[in-house]
């Protein structure tokens, strides 16, 4: 994928991630007005039914269990009985407001909350929230305010200011209260806070953004299969599908510049094809192509660490690359090599060594890093050279005079 390629893909992913991140947060919006009309229809019921008891100086209801005296209204006419024997309680706003709010929240619509901050019932008394709210009514002359709790309970609260009306003080005044004074507030908790449905909004963006990827990748693909090709072709050699020197180069320096950091040991196994130029001679170039790409199959499956790696060197040598591998080690991956190569059993007539291709060997580790990855690969060759002139067929490992 060239550059210019993924520079589309970038646009084209962050437009439609603004347009999804934008259908979001209008969704959102839409949801908070929604539950800020909801709590502000709660609030101005509540205060109506205030106002209409309020306007009859308070009501009467039957003393129950569920509508006891208000011990903190002070009224001599708070408590009386019917002709008939039956014992009323006035309720005054206030008490009426709390009411309503146990029924509201028995059935989970919302609760309500009178409060101040100078409340005559302890109940009253505000939460943090509450307080915070206050104070900036007070202070800041705000006249609502609203916090969503997303998966929090409430998951949504409301609160608006209560002025003193005429009504009002006959229970407040004793608190200094005027008429027009911030009197407290009523908070409005809803529970129940809908979801937002991103499932139409990711759908519709999914289906854009995947017919839009489709034509892109689509009228872009020979480009792509082009680069991938060339890009192979730099790296692997063509013959055997192994990495090539250069690969094997920049993998060298990789691994040498992490050994080095890491402190572990670095072995390198350089390989070659004993008689490769008499194999080719009697065999002929065509059946010489087909011995490299087979002993290259046999180096490449004797390795079975993802860390190591092997690469055709030049002509008929190959190098083979070990990370985090000991003296050790490395000589126990040659010998593995060796037996693999002969088994693979290709005839080779010309070989002074044995009647079948063999492969010549030499070992280096390096553990103290006093050196270059140059360095490292002069060893192996060397040991190399020792393992051919030693007869060959060999693994001869690189030994410091």
């Amino acid at each position: 994928m060239n550059k210019r390629l993924g520079i589309v893909i970038f646009f084209w992913i962050f437009t439609l991630g603004i347009s999804f991140s934008l259908g979001i947060t209008s969704a959102k919006k839409h949801r908070d007005a929604m539950l800020l009309a909801t709590a502000r229809t709660f609030f101005d019921q509540v205060v109506l039914t205030r106002k209409w008891n309020s306007l009859h100086g308070g009501v009467y209801a039957k003393i129950t269990e569920t509508a006891l005296p208000n011990a903190y209204l002070e009224d001599p006419e708070r408590d009386i009985q019917t002709t008939l024997g039956h014992r009323l309680t006035k309720i005054n706003p206030s008490y009426m407001t709390r009411q309503i709010s146990e029924l509201a929240d028995a059935q989970d619509l919302a609760r309500f909350h009178m409060t101040s901050l100078l409340p005559i019932r302890p109940q009253n008394q505000p939460t943090p929230w509450e307080k915070a709210a206050l104070l900036a009514f007070d202070q800041q002359g705000l006249v609502e305010t609203s916090q969503l709790h997303p998966g929090q309970m409430p998951g949504f609260i409301y609160m608006k200011a209560l002025k003193a009306e005429a009504s009002c003080l006959e229970c407040h005044k004793s608190q200094g209260y005027k008429q027009g004074d911030i009197l407290g507030g009523i908070s409005v908790s809803l529970s129940q806070v809908p979801t937002i449905n991103l499932f139409p909004i990711l759908f519709m963006h999914l289906a854009v953004g995947s017919l839009g990827l489709f034509f892109i990748l689509f009228y872009d693909r020979k480009l792509i299969n082009a680069y991938e090709t060339i890009h192979h072709q730099a790296l692997f050699d063509t013959l055997t599908q192994i990495p090539n020197r250069r690969y094997f180069n920049q993998t060298m320096d990789t691994e040498f510049v992490r050994s080095q950091r890491s402190k572990t040991p670095l072995s390198v196994i350089m390989g070659d094809i004993d008689n490769f130029k008499q194999y080719n001679d009697a065999y002929g170039h065509n059946a010489g192509d087909v011995c490299l790409k087979e002993v290259a199959g046999g180096i490449r499956t004797s390795l079975t660490r993802p860390a190591d790696f092997c690469a055709r060197f030049g002509g008929e040598e190959f190098i083979i690359l070990l990370p985090e591998t000991d003296a050790p080690g490395a000589l126990h991956i040659a010998r593995k090599i060796q037996k693999n190569i002969h088994g693979l059993n290709i005839k080779h007539k010309a070989s002074d060594v044995r009647s079948f291709v063999t492969l010549s060997m030499g070992v280096t580790t390096e553990e103290g890093f006093k050196t270059s990855a140059s360095e490292i690969i002069k060893k192996a060759d060397t040991a190399l050279y020792k393992a051919k002139a030693n007869g060959r067929d060999r693994v001869e490992v690189f030994l410091v005079s």
